[in-house]
């Protein structure tokens, strides 16, 4: 299926949605966007979008600050003894916060998800971080009993050693090395003072290093060093104890692992939801019908980004399409100019129907019904490879024959340029049998092409209808509209002409032309 989704560029409506997202679960899910595994799921994420389009006119979606990710803190609180950093325990709280704030809003929009008691925060564990973490993600100093004596013992002895660091710099012996305003300072929890390197021999002590480029030396005094040493062996036991805190806190998260995987599944719902809603919103998108039967209606619809690129004014005009494919003629053969159009028509079908089966609104001024099937093919553009010692044509034969193997009637075939790649006679004798086959299985779907003889085939076939891409013959340029009924000429010389091939090239050609007997 995501070779069909790359050949539709719904890696393009991917990066829509994850751009509009508000936490890394909501991004992930709008990158890995599929298909709904049924029509009813379809519909659910619709209307979970519909909702969130509500909510979105009406200006009482809430803003979230950086929502953070804490997968990979719940996987190791899942480990045995394992100890969560206080930053993650924060991180944990943060994403609760997140579920209550959604839960309160939800509460005014109930089809944008359902199972409101996934947004809970257990008041138990709530407690428990509140006691250990504070607002600024540290542990507390007063988390246990223990941990607060130990503190409280620190900082009385950091205030010694700050004494008498202070007291030294006042000493007789180092007069004039010290300015007014110079203050005590820290190597780790190791009480040091900072001095021009040029006096480091004034005090007698333990270098610990330099400041200022090497311009100071950072030493020790020898008074300092029993005090310095109780205080870096309070510190670890400080670090010790934190541990302890941690590994227990980390035992309490364990029991609630589950809570938290439905709680960051319904924040992704309702994330994804909301990323749809923005896109809706910006597109002045609608619902599309969905119905149980295969079959795709579109009204004044159109290519979502290149609705956003002309909204943008990125692009100077666009054109709306119009297509039905039903159970009286569920394939449409399209003929035209090159340059015309003719595959972004498949483009769009095809992305409509996928952001449809997605619950994604559709960009259209008029109705969309969109039917039930369970897979798209997509063959569009040049399937030669190198790499597989592939031609043009044995690419799309591997198509046909994938095809073949998977096409039933609720199978959409998207196929570009049917036919071709090969000598034009055989080629569309090919395309007809493969037409042939896929309405014998009640395949819908469009196939685009240049050849001839697949024209009159449609116009003497009721499964297909015939359509084609108008061109402005006064402006010698194609108008991209789709005229379904019609079949169309490929003018390959008048645009070969427009777009800068010598006239006396193509006149000389036409001479060719018009010498043919017959042509394809």
């Amino acid at each position: 299926m995501e070779s069909d989704l790359n050949a539709l560029e719904f890696g393009g409506v991917r990066r829509l949605l994850e751009r509009l997202t508000f936490s890394p679960y909501g991004a992930d899910a709008a990158r890995s966007l599929e298909p709904a595994p049924s029509i009813a799921v379809a519909r659910e994420m619709q209307s979970a979008v519909t909702a969130a389009r509500e909510a979105i006119d009406a200006f009482v979606v809430p803003k979230f600050a950086t929502v953070p990710d804490v997968r990979a803190a719940l996987r190791q609180a899942e480990q045995a003894g394992a100890a969560i950093s206080p930053n993650a325990l924060s991180n944990l709280r943060q994403v609760m916060q997140t579920g209550l704030t959604l839960r309160e809003f939800v509460a005014n929009y109930p089809k944008l998800y359902r199972a409101v008691s996934d947004l809970k925060a257990p008041a138990s564990l709530v407690e428990v971080l509140d006691k250990t973490i504070s607002p600024a993600g540290r542990l507390k100093e007063d988390a246990s009993p223990e941990l607060y004596e130990l503190h409280q013992q620190y900082h009385v002895l950091r205030q010694q050693v700050d004494t008498l660091l202070k007291t030294r710099m006042l000493q007789p012996d180092v007069a004039g090395v010290f300015e007014e305003n110079s203050k005590v300072n820290w190597h780790g929890v190791r009480g040091v003072l900072a001095i021009r390197s040029n006096f480091a021999d004034k005090i007698k002590g333990v270098r610990r290093g330099s400041v200022g480029g090497g311009r100071d030396a950072l030493i020790e005094p020898m008074e300092a060093v029993g005090l310095n040493n109780r205080l870096e062996a309070l510190n670890g036991q400080i670090e010790a104890q934190n541990q302890v805190v941690l590994r227990a806190t980390t035992d309490v998260v364990r029991n609630y692992v589950s809570d938290f995987s439905k709680l960051i599944d319904a924040i992704t719902w309702i994330d994804l939801a909301l990323a749809a809603g923005h896109l809706s919103a910006a597109m002045n998108a609608a619902p599309p019908e969905l119905v149980d039967e295969p079959r795709v209606e579109l009204k004044q619809a159109y290519h979502p980004q290149l609705l956003l690129q002309f909204v943008e004014k990125n692009i100077q005009q666009i054109k709306s399409l119009d297509i039905v494919l039903d159970d009286k003629q569920p394939m449409m053969v399209i003929t035209g100019p090159n340059t015309g159009g003719k595959t972004v028509v498949l483009k769009t079908v095809g992305l409509l129907v996928t952001m449809a089966h997605c619950g994604l609104h559709l960009p259209s001024e008029g109705k969309c019904v969109i039917g039930n099937f369970d897979r798209i093919v997509v063959d569009v553009g040049d399937k030669q490879s190198l790499y597989h010692h592939l031609s043009t044509f044995a690419g799309h034969v591997e198509v046909l024959k994938r095809l073949l193997v998977e096409a039933n009637n609720k199978t959409l075939v998207l196929m570009d340029e049917l036919g071709t790649g090969t000598d034009p006679e055989e080629g569309a004798a090919l395309a007809m049998a493969v037409l042939d086959e896929l309405a014998a299985r009640k395949v819908h779907g469009i196939v685009t092409t240049h050849l001839s003889p697949l024209k009159g085939f449609a116009d003497q076939h009721a499964y297909l209808s015939n359509a084609s891409m108008r061109f402005d013959f006064e402006t010698l340029s194609p108008t991209y509209e789709l005229e379904a009924g019609k079949a169309g000429q490929s003018l390959g010389l008048i645009v070969a002409e427009k777009n800068g091939l010598p006239a006396e090239l193509v006149s000389k050609a036409r001479a060719y032309l018009d010498g043919f007997s017959g042509h394809v």
